[in-house]
């Protein structure tokens, strides 16, 4: 056998340990990411228990009462979130849908209620507009401390 047969035979059986050693952590990979879908699976599923216990115990069925702390005290949280959503929604600026009356961020150009096309436009658009008339001062748009109407 020459040196380049020699050399070649050893590649070949270098790059077949590296094909097999490849294959070897392709499916350790491929195995792995199966048990964390599964382990996913499970967390899902004992979700979906945790949700019907908690439904049971708020419609006054018995629960376990080694669970019931854990109940009395998802309550507590959901109190704290509805505090919490109705401090982010109080401090957010509004307006009202001109067809059902329905609660609406300034920039909704359609109610999500009635579908309604809102034509009315927001604080911000009614001071710029004001400011083009010119008696944007006397029909108090800028009384909000804006300069706009100043260089009129």
């Amino acid at each position: 056998m020459t040196d380049f047969e020699s050399a070649m035979k050893k590649v070949t059986e270098v790059l077949h340990a590296a094909a097999r050693r490849s294959g070897e952590i392709f499916e350790n990979t491929k195995t792995s990411y199966n048990i964390s879908v599964e382990k996913d699976n499970i967390s899902k599923l004992l979700a979906k228990i945790g949700d019907k216990l908690y439904k049971i115990y708020k419609d006054g069925g018995a629960v376990p009462e080694d669970v019931v702390a854990d109940m009395e005290a998802i309550a507590v949280i959901e109190e704290k979130i509805r505090t919490m959503e109705k401090t982010i929604n109080d401090s957010k600026p509004y307006k009202f849908c001109s067809e059902c009356g329905a609660r609406l961020e300034l920039s909704d150009v359609y109610c999500a209620k009635c579908g309604a096309k809102q034509h009315d436009v927001g604080p911000a658009e009614e001071a710029a507009a004001c400011c083009e008339e010119e008696k944007a001062e006397e029909e108090g748009c800028c009384d909000k401390g804006d300069d706009c109407c100043d260089d009129k």
